[in-house]
């Protein structure tokens, strides 16, 4: 009488649900945003978007709430390396979208991710392009808080001219706590 033991089989080991490890194919996964703002001209804006279970992607994109005549934004892909909540890496330059009017502005991509902490990134030409943002998110972030309490990490901010973007994300970047309608869509596999 008693517990029979059987080899390479866990019978006590609950089943957790993670909620996170959630994806809808064909729909877009990222952040939203409440009102619209500008991540700036020149400024390299890379927000974590974490992958909770390998993954192809065929979109990437961003809404654009307010165009200016000849505005465009490079869009991308950074992964985090080295696990240290930065972003290292570049693992794909998907290209440019034209941002001179309003609306969902997307790349064809065919980009498999495996689990792991990645950045979507943004940098665009013009300071009068406005996209979905939101200030002060309530999620939780996978940053933290960074050096002060109260508000969470969601994207770093480097000084860069409009162009490629750089094969390594740069150093010393700025934590911020905005976060931009930066989104994946789940590829139908």
């Amino acid at each position: 009488m008693g517990i029979e033991v059987h080899e390479g089989i866990e019978l006590w080991r609950p089943a957790i649900w993670d909620p996170h490890r959630v994806a809808v194919a064909g729909w877009y996964h990222g952040m939203n945003g409440t009102s619209a703002d500008t991540p700036g001209v020149d400024v390299l804006v890379a927000q974590y978007f974490p992958v909770h279970l390998d993954a192809t992607y065929d979109r990437i994109g961003v809404s654009v709430q307010a165009g200016a005549a000849s505005g465009k934004a490079r869009l991308g892909i950074y992964r985090d390396a080295d696990e240290d909540g930065y972003p290292d890496a570049l693992v794909l330059d998907a290209g440019e979208v034209d941002c001179s009017t309003v609306g969902d502005k997307t790349i064809t991509i065919d980009q498999h991710l495996s689990a792991g902490l990645h950045f979507l990134a943004m940098v665009v030409n013009s300071a009068d392009i406005m996209f979905w943002t939101n200030k002060v998110p309530e999620t939780p972030s996978p940053l933290g808080l960074g050096t002060a309490i109260g508000y969470p990490i969601y994207v770093y901010r480097a000084g860069m001219a409009y162009g490629t973007l750089p094969v390594s994300f740069p150093g010393a970047a700025s934590p911020a706590n905005d976060a931009w309608s930066l989104a994946l869509r789940l590829a139908n596999e």
